[in-house]
């Protein structure tokens, strides 16, 4: 893919450094923008015979490598997953701006091009002649992948299996790009001479209310797993202890949601008395008000009571857009109020603010934690019951947009595979970098030199 632009575009000077020039001696490049604020890709096809390299972008951060998708084989990035399946992806991804574009085809986004480390909007787009040689390329691959991996499990067999076609499972995606891939197969391929048909993107939904530490995993990994967990600093703990307060942490933001809506609907009732409802109560006001700011301080303190041994930032916060001047002088002016009320009751002054629970998001969590956890999807029932028919006799094909570790994508097999699934194929549009840190400076040791476990 080569990002470029005409020759009426002013030039922009962008000063780098020796390493960063034989990143641009690649065969993708980013020249600089089309009028104000648009940025064209080209796909530029090379030939099977070509050596497979890099691809590089004008911020050496963005790199993408169509090498072996370009290359008429079976050829790809290969990633192992839990349970001894091998997923198989078409790309190399570096960074996500370019994967941006194939995920909001089109679509204005903000993007830091030249690695400046400030993004701007720009308007990414490809002719669509290009863009449809990308995917016949991209297509082209994937058959080659399933041909491959259907012979093997052939011959493996001994003869025995007889496939009635390719079943393709789109997983969930808040862009559309995986249902648009598994689309374009079913509508427009055969995979390895087979039938394809799309399989209901909901058969499987993240939810993480059974979230669990997989302990064989982590036991096949024990070493690693008891060893300690960041390069540098104070902290001994080790990989799988640090799983644990995660887990801990997470059940702590679950079981703390119902009352933190229960405190912000006392919150919003003293509010209503405080900002609208005064008049209404005339000299009775104080009164009412310490009432309110009494129930809803029981109501913080049981929330406090709930976290004990966590820092409360780690388990909630204060409701995003709040006005931190605005809520001082609403707790001074407040308490004040209340607080000839209150005396002897060991109430204490309380921000006037509402709250909300962290988000729990695994992917803000480092690799080697991801893949300790089990459990981030679960099947929906009732798309079982529909689904499956067509899956029965088929190879099941998983499609997803990338993979960095591969514990997502480890889960939805083994999810696949209690429900009886055996033949299954995982190929993704790219590789992505793992991630082995928490924050800057926070460095997590790495099972091995390639960040890959020795055991899945």
């Amino acid at each position: 893919m080569i990002l470029y632009n005409y020759n009426n575009i002013i030039s922009k000077i962008i000063h780098i450094n020796e390493n960063q020039l034989f990143s641009l001696k690649e065969d993708v490049y980013a020249s600089g923008k089309k009028g104000k604020n648009r940025i064209q890709l080209s796909y530029k096809k090379r030939a099977s015979s070509a050596p497979t390299k890099n691809f590089g972008t004008l911020n050496p951060a963005e790199l993408l490598n169509t090498g072996k998708m370009d290359q008429n084989n079976s050829d790809t990035y290969e990633v192992p997953l839990k349970g001894g399946i091998m997923s198989y992806n078409i790309t190399s991804i570096r960074g996500t701006e370019i994967m941006h574009y194939f995920k909001n085809k089109f679509a204005k986004m903000d993007v830091d091009l030249d690695g400046d480390g400030q993004k701007e909007t720009y308007e990414l787009w490809m002719d669509d002649p290009e863009y449809q040689e990308f995917f016949k390329q991209f297509y082209s691959k994937v058959n080659n992948v399933v041909s491959y991996v259907a012979d093997k499990l052939y011959n493996k067999s001994k003869g025995k299996i007889k496939f009635s076609g390719v079943s393709i499972y789109p997983v969930y995606s808040s862009s559309n790009f995986n249902d648009m891939v598994a689309t374009q197969l079913q509508n427009n391929v055969e995979l390895n001479g087979l039938p394809v048909i799309k399989i209901n993107m909901n058969l499987f939904q993240k939810n993480l209310s059974n979230l669990q530490k997989d302990t064989d995993f982590i036991s096949k990994n024990k070493d690693y797993y008891s060893s300690r967990m960041f390069k540098n600093g104070d902290d001994s703990s080790t990989h799988e202890q640090y799983i644990d307060n995660e887990l801990n942490r997470f059940a702590k933001i679950q079981s703390i949601k119902p009352l933190i809506n229960n405190y912000n609907n006392a919150f919003a009732r003293l509010d209503r008395c405080y900002t609208t409802n005064r008049k209404q109560y005339g000299d009775k006001f104080g009164a009412a008000l310490a009432r309110f700011y009494e129930d809803l301080y029981n109501k913080f303190i049981t929330i406090e009571n709930s976290i004990k041994g966590m820092h409360r930032n780690k388990v909630y916060s204060t409701l995003k857009g709040a006005k931190s001047q605005v809520e001082a002088r609403k707790t001074v002016d407040v308490w004040n109020i209340v607080k000839p009320y209150l005396r002897g009751k060991g109430i204490k002054s309380i921000p006037m603010r509402k709250l909300q629970a962290e988000d729990f998001q695994i992917k803000n969590l480092s690799n080697d934690v991801r893949m300790g956890m089990k459990n981030y999807f679960a099947t929906n029932t009732e798309i079982v019951k529909q689904e499956m028919e067509k899956i029965k006799g088929t190879i099941f094909v998983i499609f997803d947009d990338n993979i960095s570790g591969g514990a997502t994508l480890s889960d939805i097999c083994m999810q696949a595979k209690q429900l009886g699934i055996e033949y299954i194929i995982p190929i993704t549009f790219g590789e992505m970098q793992m991630k082995y840190n928490l924050g800057i400076g926070n460095q997590i040791n790495k099972p091995s030199k390639s960040g890959r476990f020795e055991n899945y």
